[in-house]
């Protein structure tokens, strides 16, 4: 048949309660008990302290590098803005009709028709 496990619940706890034994004194021999227990765990303290600094540190050291890649991300954009710039002037300046201008007071003028390729018979192939 089924327990009835509230019933045995309440129970138990009724009698943990009339049964509590007498709380003791948190003084060892003049020393606070939790004195004595840090003491005993001062190694496991000192590696907790130092897994803290270097969690900040770490922090530290990841903010910096953010800050340095926002940095260069602005200088890179500066530079491909200006290397963008550099590459459509030189696009302009190497248009047939402005060099045509630019060499025209030293006597050259362009060519009216196509140009001839030149070949070389003594070359080996």
């Amino acid at each position: 048949m089924a327990e009835n496990k509230l019933k045995n619940l309440l129970v138990n706890s009724k009698i943990e309660k009339k049964s509590k034994p007498h709380k003791k004194s948190a003084h060892l021999n003049g020393f606070n008990m939790s004195a004595f227990y840090i003491f005993n765990n001062i190694h496991f303290i000192f590696y907790l302290a130092f897994l803290g600094v270097i969690y900040i540190a770490n922090s530290h050291y990841a903010v910096q590098t953010i800050k340095d890649i926002k940095s260069m991300q602005a200088e890179l954009r500066a530079v491909s803005w200006e290397s963008n710039s550099k590459k459509s002037d030189l696009m302009f300046q190497s248009m047939e009709s402005i060099i045509a201008g630019k060499v025209h007071h030293l006597g050259l003028l362009e060519l009216q028709t196509n140009p001839k390729k030149l070949i070389n018979k003594n070359v080996k192939k």
